[in-house]
């Protein structure tokens, strides 16, 4: 590998206040695994509260007084001054040995003017290409008679579609969102295939919560129609299977009469938001996450990391779970699926122990420093690519 492809410099977008959670939290561990194999990492974000990985550069547009304010009150002059200072390094920056890593809620213009200066532009996928989630989701919603309440809208679709025109490549966390952006005439080659991952020391030394008898599946996650919660509800009533469902995080309106509806039966417990949910998982026998529509589950990854079999939808098995070999994979928006699959791991004791085991062996790969590792290659490669065009 020649001295220019190892001096790789990534420079990361990611308009978000940086607080431990969600997909901030993600690209933080992101960016710490690439810079840990070597690629020279710069975080370019809205605001930082926590620390972020060794060896991962941050800049931030007010970093004395931006972490001590309500993300709301300087969200808009932050974004703003973080456009201006990224346009600025872009100015600076050699396009032999630079990738800019956008993440969703990059304006359309500093893409356009990253590629104009002959830099690699590269998209997080955080989920399927909006063309692709907008008429499942609304296909969610319609099961249930509801009007659709999600985000995804038409002029959603329609900007998203445009502003993917712009990249070079993509990181593509499982195949389902390698599927939507092919499906939007996206090129083979322009795929870069990846995952999202997670920490094992953020789960070491968790007691298990205290349980009763029979078998406790647990759900983490939005509460809502999107992760197929209504269908969950129905496929564990018809299961009857000795034991409990736990609901793990917050709950969206539109599903919380249904979701009290269930509690009352003693069967279904909300737990709630949990910030760590190492010590429910310990505590638990299957995680059940039948999902509609997502990129790739960090959730996954952590409930099969902690030793649970998973019952979810290939939207919700990431590059992970195997069907009938780290847990069973159903349709989305299947309750006798999710029904049968509940039946078999709490009835087959041997079996789920198997599935479990497999599950946590498979997670090993997923860590953060082993996917930003990977990252990496393929960031020194596409750079390769870009340099010396077929």
């Amino acid at each position: 590998m020649s001295a220019a492809t190892d001096a790789v410099r990534c420079l990361v977008y990611a308009p978000y206040s940086f607080s431990g959670r969600g997909p901030a939290e993600s690209c933080a561990q992101i960016a710490g695994g690439m810079a840990a194999a070597g690629v020279r990492t710069e975080v370019h974000a809205g605001r930082r509260r926590s620390a972020l990985p060794q060896g991962v550069r941050v800049r931030e547009p007010f970093p004395l007084i931006g972490g001590r304010l309500p993300w709301r009150a300087v969200e808009d002059a932050a974004l703003r001054r973080l456009e201006t200072r990224f346009r600025a390094v872009l100015a600076d920056a050699d396009p032999r040995t630079t990738v800019a890593h956008f993440w969703p809620g990059t304006p359309s213009r500093l893409v356009a003017e990253a590629r104009d200066r002959g830099i690699l532009t590269v998209r997080e996928m955080i989920n399927s290409a909006c063309a692709t989630s907008g008429p499942i989701l609304d296909g969610a919603y319609a099961r249930l008679g509801l009007a659709p309440a999600h985000a995804v809208t038409a002029a959603v679709i329609q900007g998203e579609t445009e502003e993917l025109r712009l990249y070079d490549r993509f990181f593509a966390s499982n195949p389902e969102v390698e599927r939507s952006l092919l499906a939007l005439g996206v090129a083979e080659g322009q795929i870069l295939p990846t995952t999202f991952g997670w920490r094992p020391d953020r789960f070491a030394g968790q007691s298990p919560i205290a349980r009763g008898s029979g078998v406790r599946a647990v759900f983490v996650g939005r509460i809502g129609v999107r992760k197929g919660v209504p269908e969950l509800l129905e496929g564990w009533a018809a299961a009857d299977v000795d034991g409990e469902l736990l609901l793990v995080g917050s709950v969206d309106a539109e599903v919380a009469g249904l979701v009290e509806q269930h509690t009352r039966s003693g069967r279904v417990r909300l737990w709630g938001y949990a910030d760590n949910p190492g010590a429910v998982f310990a505590g638990s026998d299957l995680f059940v996450f039948p999902t509609w529509e997502e990129g790739g589950p960090q959730v996954t990854y952590e409930a099969a990391g902690c030793g649970l079999p998973v019952i979810t939808t290939p939207m919700g098995a990431a590059r992970l779970v195997e069907h009938e070999r780290t847990g069973l994979v159903v349709d989305p928006g299947s309750p006798d699926q999710i029904a049968a699959a509940v039946r078999r791991l709490a009835d087959d004791v041997a079996t789920r122990h198997a599935y479990a085991a497999a599950a946590r062996a498979a997670a090993a790969r997923f860590t953060y420093e082993r996917v930003g590792a990977a990252r990496a290659e393929l960031l020194r490669g596409a750079l390769s690519a870009h340099r010396s065009p077929v």
